[in-house]
């Protein structure tokens, strides 16, 4: 039954999204960010992660309202579009015919549902020059929600939520003292809080656009997260060099970053970060351990994988104690190296290539979207169930495409006021 009422939810969503897609982009940001996997499964009965199906829901209607806005953004991206599709293809077809059907859930969760976002949400920045900047905003505001209930967790004054879920996790006995928010990993509520640290740069006040990255550097250090905390440091830095002013103001811009980055190291809040500095606990040993592990293998599944999940037996028959935790190599096991290259080089185009400058992309989105990027190669960021393609994908959607275009008139009156507007450049 409750399933049931996550289809019809589903379906009103893709009905709100001809009229209000921000809207309808935002129920599919919450509800990532804010139901677990586990807490899904559990509660509801089902794998199906309501973000999915809201996505699924949004990209069915909008086809069938214009099929031709997503023509055109696959006409846009044409090779970027046959190397995905090669490579699902190849994905699906493997994990069938290895007999792991079971894992494909997770690859429409991952992959195959944030791929369509990704031509969605393209399809909605053409129609409204605007679209990209309010979704970028909504990343910032669902990260910095997710470091103010870090940061809350944290000091105690609220409990963690969905507790009982968490301690049930492999993690938990051994890393309970790492936030995570909603999340059901610390490593994940890390990576979305790093993505939303450049896209501050799509706020309307300088003061938000201190203060956020401010409180999101926070919340990632409870996380305990090495790189992410790296990642956000370096989108600081990359946004101070790059913002508007002489070369005064960026340098006491930075010294007062600078200050403030020993403050916090002094600080009871960088304990938890700082510590996995000084001990991880053999974790970078076991990663190297993994790659060599996974080199000895391509041999093997140089086109052909083994099928989704594989790799994670192939690190339990080495007896290395750990998953590659790394998703081109788990990929390059489970689905070959040639798809997996495909793949990954795909979403690396999609980063690089782009206008400058161009008002169809949002501020930000391109450095993080490339950070985000070096950051899911640390951990089994792809290749569980968790919201980690879909803030992929969204990020990549926000980079300027390679060429402006006409902003298109769509069939509602709405569309008709939108399209009109002058296109500017986000503050």
């Amino acid at each position: 039954m409750l399933f049931i009422t996550q289809l019809a939810l589903s379906i009103v969503v893709g009905v709100v999204a001809l009229r209000r897609p921000t809207w309808a982009f935002g129920a599919v940001l919450v509800a990532a960010s804010l139901l677990p996997f586990e807490v899904v499964r559990t509660a509801v009965g089902t794998s199906w992660q309501p973000a999915t199906t809201f996505a699924l829901a949004i990209v069915i209607v909008d086809c069938v309202r214009d099929p031709r806005g997503i023509g055109r953004v696959v006409a846009q991206h044409l090779v970027v579009c046959a190397m995905l599709g090669t490579f699902l293809v190849i994905a699906f077809a493997t994990s069938w015919f290895t007999g792991r059907a079971g894992d494909l859930g997770t690859l429409v969760l991952q992959l195959l549902g944030p791929a369509l976002l990704f031509l969605w949400v393209r399809s909605r920045g053409a129609d409204g020059a605007d679209f990209p900047t309010r979704a970028a905003r909504l990343l910032v505001l669902i990260g910095s929600a997710q470091a103010a209930l870090v940061l809350a967790v944290w000091a105690g004054a609220v409990p963690q939520p969905w507790l009982s879920t968490l301690e049930g996790l492999r993690w938990w006995g051994t890393d309970a003292g790492r936030m995570v928010g909603t999340f059901d990993h610390p490593l994940i509520a890390a990576l979305w809080m790093s993505a939303a640290v450049p896209l501050t740069a799509s706020l309307r006040t300088a003061w938000m656009r201190v203060a956020a990255p401010v409180l999101l550097i926070v919340g990632i250090a409870l996380t305990g997260s090495r790189f992410a905390l790296l990642v956000a440091v370096v989108a600081v830095a990359v946004m101070i060099l790059r913002a508007r002013g002489g070369v005064f103001a960026k340098a006491g811009a930075a010294a007062l970053a600078s200050i403030g980055a020993v403050g916090f190291l002094a600080s009871e809040a960088s304990m938890t970060v700082t510590e996995r500095f000084a001990d991880d606990g053999g974790s970078s040993s076991a990663r190297l351990k993994t790659v060599g592990l996974a080199v000895e293998r391509w041999a093997d599944t140089m086109l052909v994988g083994k099928g989704f999940g594989a790799s994670e037996q192939v690190t339990r028959n080495a007896l290395i104690g750990t998953t590659f935790e790394n998703p081109f190599l788990m990929f390059s096991i489970d689905f070959g190296l040639f798809a997996t290259l495909l793949f990954f080089g795909a979403l690396v185009s999609l980063a690089l290539r782009g206008a400058s400058g161009n008002t169809t992309g949002a501020r930000g989105a391109r450095l993080g979207s490339l950070l985000v990027l070096a950051s899911i190669l640390g951990f089994n960021s792809l290749s569980a169930n968790a919201p980690t393609g879909v803030l992929v994908f969204v990020l990549l959607a926000l980079v300027p495409p390679p060429s402006g275009r006409a902003p298109h008139v769509g069939p509602f009156p709405d569309d008709l006021v939108r399209s009109t507007r002058p296109a500017t450049v986000p503050r």
